[in-house]
Parts: structure tokens; C-alpha cells; sequence
């Protein structure tokens, strides 16, 4: 058996014509495959459970194999995908502000909605969540 480690380093090689195979690091004879990523990952974790005790209970450090060109647009799109989420936070911030002072002014929640251009519900959330 495997000494138990709190994760494991996880390749996922796509091979021919729809097939992914996945392998761990730390044990090479540690393999799987599937059609899809999601396949190959459940199937790798049941391989998994030969050799330590609970394989659900460790994470795989996943490193996903695929040509130069489809590797470097999808590190963009996560990319951009963190920049977004940190717009959208720093626009929550903002937005949470802006209510603040209207509603120290007394402009009431529909008002506010309108001037603010975000739904009531929305802004009813961020009232709740400044708490």
C-alpha cells in the first residue's frame, strides 16, 4: 500500500480518439481511463482504493495534458475568469456603498434600485449581507 498522503499529483494524457487515461505520479501502476475527464477521475479514485484505505479522502494536484495552443487558451480563460470574479467583487463593494448613502439620505429601497440599476432582491442581499 501507499504511504497515505493528504494528495496525490494526478496526469490526465488524452490519447486517440476520445480516450483520456490518468495516472498518479506517486504510483505509476496507479492508472485509469475513460471518454471522458470525469470517468477517468472516478475511475482512477476506485484503482486508488487498492492501495490506500480511503481514496475519497485525499485530493489529486491535477495536471491536464493538452497541446501548446488549447493550453494556453484555457490558462487565458481562467485568467479571465479571475479578473471577472474580482470586478464583480470590487462591484459588490461599490454597489453596497452606494446604497449606504442613499439610504442615509432615505431614499428608499425601489428608488434606490432604479438610481442603482440592480433589482431589489439583489440589493436587498447586500443589506442583509453588511448585516
Amino acid at each position: 500500500m501507499l504511504e497515505r498522503m493528504a494528495e496525490y499529483h494526478v496526469v490526465y494524457a488524452r490519447r486517440g480518439a476520445g480516450e483520456w487515461r490518468a495516472f498518479v505520479r506517486e504510483a505509476r501502476q496507479c492508472r485509469s481511463r475513460g471518454r471522458t475527464l470525469r470517468q477517468a477521475r472516478v475511475a482512477l479514485r476506485r484503482a486508488l482504493a487498492y492501495m490506500v484505505a480511503d481514496p475519497y479522502a485525499v485530493d489529486f494536484l491535477e495536471d491536464v495534458r493538452l497541446p501548446g495552443g488549447a493550453r494556453r487558451l484555457l490558462g487565458g480563460h481562467w485568467a479571465a475568469r479571475r479578473k471577472a470574479e474580482k470586478a464583480r467583487l470590487a462591484a459588490e463593494v461599490a454597489t453596497r456603498r452606494a446604497l449606504q448613502a442613499l439610504r442615509d439620505l432615505s431614499i428608499d429601497l425601489r428608488d434606490a434600485s432604479d438610481l442603482l440599476g440592480v433589482t431589489p432582491a439583489k440589493l436587498q442581499k447586500l443589506l442583509k449581507k453588511a448585516g
